[in-house]
């Protein structure tokens, strides 16, 4: 059975994420390799990989290099970085699918996916994002309605379905099955999704 993993703002080949962002790479070769090296670790070649927005700069070589190097089925949650001329790089590719944002639910628990965190979300739902870097969240938004999957805040490593599942309801059961006929095949997403003309 699949897994499913949550990445955000990765921004392989973004010349400013190191020192911007202070993380710990010397440079941002070394950050574009610890991050493929991370995502690989967790990600087996099966599995299903939603990176929440800002994924990558570069020309479109590099985009084949980094989506030939990722494990796993990748699905791309269109970010604040990732301009039209980006992800129609990665569109060409054939390999990944892009959208504005996602939604799916998990027993009687309702996430959404977007790369910023949303103001305002509907009641009993969870917000899974990205965007913030040096904090968690805004003040002004209620934590315990949002998890943040930028690589900044854990361990620059993809997190999973069961991850998150278990932070917010502490619960072990997930159906992976269910969630991911939501994901890749129900009308509501498939309205979400970029297509080029």
């Amino acid at each position: 059975m699949e897994n499913i993993y949550f990445i955000s703002d990765t921004h392989f080949g973004h010349w400013f994420a190191v020192w911007f962002w202070n993380r710990p790479f010397r440079n941002i070769k070394e950050m574009n390799m610890a991050l493929i090296e991370n995502w690989n670790s967790r990600v087996k070649s099966d599995d299903i990989v939603i990176i929440v927005g800002d994924f990558f700069a570069g020309s479109k070589l590099f985009s084949k290099f980094l989506l030939g190097n990722l494990n796993g089925e990748k699905i791309l949650v269109k970010g604040n970085h990732d301009f039209k001329f980006r992800y129609r790089k990665l569109l060409d590719t054939k390999e990944i699918k892009i959208y504005n944002k996602m939604e799916f639910s998990v027993n009687e628990h309702h996430f959404i996916l977007s790369h910023k965190p949303m103001k305002d979300i509907p009641k009993d739902s969870i917000n899974i994002h990205g965007h913030y870097h040096r904090k968690l969240l805004p003040l002004s938004l209620e934590k315990n309605r949002y998890f943040n999957v930028a690589v900044d805040h854990n361990d620059y490593k993809p997190i999973s379905i069961e991850e998150i599942i278990k932070n917010k309801f502490g619960e072990k059961n997930v159906d992976k099955f269910n969630i991911i006929k939501q994901i890749k095949y129900s009308n509501l997403n498939r309205k979400y999704a970029i297509a080029l003309t």
